[in-house]
């Protein structure tokens, strides 16, 4: 269905939720007015209840023991007959055997107490009235009628009131509906034509917020914060396709020439040709491998062990087996500091985390760079913290070189896959924690927050020893990948 109106700028349409919301205020409304409906008929029935008691006291209280009650009433109802003409109440008394001494509707005695009668106070037409009959002391009922004419007239308003208050509850349910619809469809209409230029390929698109306020405002920043993230994505996948295809044809351009010229009969230095043409490929592979272990650990599909990993250990065993790679680069590996702190963690990332940097400094550092390892508890994290006094990196190159293939633009921080730094962060992160970056004046520090338990329980798990990787590093050195 649809409704034009000079109200609005264009048609709308009536759907189900207008038409649900005007029904619910409807019904709403209506209970509104039963409800006020049930109060007020009570409020007048304990009002006429209350009056119908105070006049009975003020007629028979000083009687009750009078051997001549029925006379003393009687005559009280013949007095109050002679001065009011019109009044809502009457008095009635009957004597032991039922009979009417006096009153002027013609009904029977009614039972003791608060009950309803019908009358015709000498019309043609019966009323209903409230009555308090009491019994006096000599078997006499004296009996005060109230005419609920307050009451019929209540209940005779009723259903006009109801329909009244259905209808106009429909309409202002329904109207009010529409008008909230309308004002949500011109706040949510700007974030639609974003959402459609996005969807047509303009990522630079953001909702404007200048013109909402409330919720829609929140719904508008949360949403241009999503779409920052989504073009930053996209911009990283842009960039890291770029890359890896520069990275990739370097190696398979040597492959390709190395291979067509041993392929040449009578080329003399084939086999080592081939050997080259064997490093390049296992070159190639190991960046592929990389790019899975790095897919895996930050999709959370890396098949770990998770358990309680208490780090000392696991950073001496590290330090023990890469000191002799800084040795042979020409400078050290100090541990200041170690606490005794657990995680829960897989000992095979942490490992391969510490490796990766380790690797860093003993491969883009000059030869003669010291090394100085250390493993605090910080509040609740435990916080690993390697720095070196090499010429460390460029403002500018601290948050890049942590992307896949991003490199410094040093001479020395070329050679790698530049895989080494995007996988320990993503373990880092795999652990609930971060890895970050801080230029140490000189050098480079690195520095692991990931959150601690509060005491570290027994391990059982076997930690692997540093020495299998040491190994993949060492034959990096003979022309295998280096993940750095």
């Amino acid at each position: 269905m649809r409704l034009r109106h000079p109200l609005w700028a264009g048609p709308m349409r009536l759907g189900r939720l207008a038409i649900d919301v005007g029904l619910a205020f409807a019904a709403a409304m209506l209970a509104v007015g039963v409800i006020g409906f049930g109060v007020a008929d009570d409020w007048v029935a304990r009002r006429i209840d209350a009056s119908l008691t105070y006049h009975t006291a003020k007629y028979v209280s000083d009687v009750a023991n009078d051997p001549a009650a029925d006379t003393t009433v009687q005559a009280r109802i013949f007095d109050w007959q002679r001065r009011k003409v019109l009044s809502e109440r009457t008095y009635l008394l009957f004597d032991r055997h039922g009979r009417r001494l006096a009153g002027r509707l013609d009904i029977g005695p009614p039972p003791t107490g608060f009950s309803d009668v019908r009358f015709t106070a000498g019309g043609r037409h019966y009323e209903v009235g409230r009555a308090l009959a009491t019994r006096l002391s000599t078997g006499g009922l004296f009996v005060v009628v109230q005419h609920s004419e307050a009451a019929a007239s209540l209940h005779a308003l009723l259903p006009i009131m109801v329909i009244g208050i259905t209808l106009v509850a429909l309409v202002m349910g329904v109207t009010a509906t529409l008008l909230f619809a309308r004002m949500t469809a011109q706040r949510l209409a700007e974030t639609q034509e974003t959402a459609t230029a996005i969807a047509g390929g303009d990522l630079s698109r953001r909702i404007p917020t200048d013109r909402l306020d409330g919720m829609f405002a929140v719904q508008a920043g949360s949403l241009n914060q999503m779409l920052d993230k989504m073009a930053e994505l996209v911009r990283s996948q842009q960039l890291f396709s770029s890359n890896l295809a520069h990275d990739l044809r370097t190696p398979l351009t040597r492959l390709r020439g190395m291979l067509a010229q041993a392929s040449r009969e009578g080329a003399p230095g084939s086999t080592a040709l081939l050997e080259r043409a064997d490093r390049e490929c296992a070159s190639i592979i190991g960046i592929f491998e990389a790019l899975l272990r790095l897919a895996e650990i930050e999709t959370g599909q890396h098949p770990s062990a998770m358990a309680t990993l208490p780090l000392r250990t696991l950073v001496e065993d590290v330090a023990d087996t890469m000191e002799p790679v800084m040795i042979d680069h020409g400078g050290t590996l100090t541990i200041r500091r170690l606490d005794d702190v657990a995680i829960v963690g897989d000992a095979d990332l942490i490992n391969q985390l510490l490796i990766n940097l380790l690797e860093n400094v003993a491969t883009h550092t000059p030869a003669g760079t010291n090394a100085v390892l250390s493993l605090e508890r910080e509040h609740d994290d435990a916080v690993i913290t390697l720095s070196d006094d090499g010429p460390g990196l460029a403002a500018s190159d601290l948050a890049r070189v942590m992307q896949p293939f991003e490199r410094g633009t040093a001479s020395s921080l070329r050679k790698g896959s530049g895989l080494g730094l995007a996988i320990a962060n993503a373990i880092a992160r795999f652990h609930r924690g971060n890895l970050a970056l801080l230029a140490g004046a000189p050098g480079l520090q690195v520095r692991i927050r990931i959150p601690a338990i509060a005491s570290p329980q027994p391990f059982q798990a076997v930690i692997p020893r540093a020495f299998d990787m040491a190994r993949i590093n060492s034959e990096d050195q003979r022309g295998r990948v280096t993940f750095a």
